[in-house]
């Protein structure tokens, strides 16, 4: 062996290593500021003196604001003592648990500045690491300090309850901590709302309230293959993850039937001339919009009727059977028989008590899963200030048989100028194996 091959071989590590590492460096600093900086992944130590003392006005103004971010809702178990956490929330990778959000010193914010505070809503950073992205901070970063201050103030003043929700359980990589700086570094890009001045104060406070705290998109949006929010498809409608029901897209081409006001009334109410809310967003409805201001309520509907379709492309589909060729005096006899009652042999049921079936676009919905469990397990509007007795819809699971069921289901998805897909077994036997809750 010659002394300069002796030289080469002592010495290529440093000469391919080096460019490598370089790269490597440049990368990770691109990536981390595009994060924000360093900054945005540490927790705040300047704010431990910062005064939190809080009027009576700014604490009021929090409970709206907690209430439109459906703070309750998510950080409370059903049943259980309110903001204590510990709501299970299942992903494909595995179940996460909301956090104890009440002002307990142990276990809660009691001891958390409203720096701490500010910055994990924004940045999904706290004292327990980098948040899951079950949590919406991808949202919450366009919620502005003062909003953020004053549901703080809010969470202060409610009672401390003493209780450590339980660890997150993922599987697989997902579950280390770690991998969720890997996930940051692939999918956050923090993200100001754009400038939007030429548009009215009405619809520029509908997209701050929708794409901030009322944080629309996680359940409307379609996700990618590691869970990551699509930009573009934010509001394409969408399975919600491990629930077994779908988001409808929320466009002005998907709520052509809708008005302002209509759809400002389903948000306060839970029930409208179009449609009544059911399974997730009744629980919204209940929780959460019923208390949005009529202002709030009709800035919301503005904005959602002014967004255009998402930009979805389909690849060549196969010709499927519809159903308004299953309609026959057999399937019309079985309406008459177990629907028409309620929802009218012409299926335009009654204004806000029972949902109209023609013309609706949860019953000819291209995924049908949502028709399919409200008739297996029955359904019942959220009961609310304005509709505190609202009808219900009974199940009719162990009413008729799975051949009776692909028939009326066939049959209202066919009827009074309705053409969607037929519904078929494989459907069916689908919605039977989902869980109910």
């Amino acid at each position: 062996m010659t002394a300069g091959a002796s030289t080469w071989r002592a010495w290529w590590p440093l000469v391919v290593g080096f460019p490598l590492l370089s790269l490597a460096v440049v990368v990770l600093v691109v990536l981390i500021a595009a994060q924000g900086g360093v900054a945005a992944l540490q927790v705040p130590t300047n704010g431990a003196h910062e005064s939190t003392v809080a009027d009576a006005a700014q604490i009021q103004r929090g409970a709206y604001l907690a209430r439109i971010g459906d703070c309750i809702g998510c950080h409370s178990v059903p049943g259980g003592p309110a903001l204590a956490g510990g709501r299970a929330f299942a992903t494909d990778w595995g179940t996460v648990y909301s956090t104890n959000l009440s002002p307990d010193p142990a276990t809660g914010l009691g001891d958390w500045s409203a720096a701490e505070f500010r910055h994990a809503m924004k940045h999904g950073v706290s004292r327990r690491g980098l948040l899951y992205p079950v949590f919406p901070f991808q949202h919450f970063q366009h919620v502005v300090d003062a909003d953020l201050d004053a549901i703080f103030a809010w969470l202060k003043q409610q009672t401390p309850v003493q209780s450590e929700p339980p660890p997150t359980q993922l599987d697989g990589i997902a579950g280390w901590r770690a991998a969720m700086l890997i996930w940051r570094m692939a999918f956050h890009r923090p993200t100001p709302l754009p400038q939007a001045d030429a548009l009215s104060p009405t619809w520029q406070r509908g997209r701050y309230l929708v794409e901030g705290l009322g944080h629309c998109a996680m359940c409307h949006g379609r996700r990618g293959a590691f869970g990551a929010l699509i930009a573009p498809l934010r509001f394409a409608g969408a399975r919600i993850p491990q629930q077994g029901w779908v988001a409808p897209a929320l466009d002005r081409e998907a709520l052509s039937g809708w008005n302002v006001a209509d759809l400002a009334e389903y948000l306060r109410v839970g029930v409208a001339p179009q449609s009544s809310a059911f399974g997730p967003m009744a629980d919204v409805v209940h929780d959460s919009t019923q208390y949005l201001s009529q202002a709030d309520a009709e800035a919301m509907a503005e904005y959602l009727l002014s967004l255009a379709p998402a930009p979805i492309r389909h690849g060549a589909r196969l010709p499927v059977p519809r159903a308004r060729e299953t309609v026959t005096l057999a399937s019309t006899a079985l309406y008459a028989q177990q629907c028409a009652d309620c929802h009218g042999k012409d299926g335009r049921g009654r204004a806000r008590v029972y949902p109209p079936l023609a013309g609706n676009a949860q019953v000819t919905a291209a995924d049908p899963v949502n028709l399919i469990r409200i008739v297996l397990i029955g359904a019942a509007a959220p009961s609310t200030q304005g509709n505190p007795e609202p009808h219900s819809m009974p199940p009719f699971v162990n009413r008729l048989s799975d051949a009776e069921l692909i028939e009326v289901l066939n049959h209202v998805r066919g009827s009074w100028g309705n053409d969607a897909a037929a519904i078929s077994q494989r459907q069916i036997d689908e919605v039977r194996a989902l869980s109910v809750d």
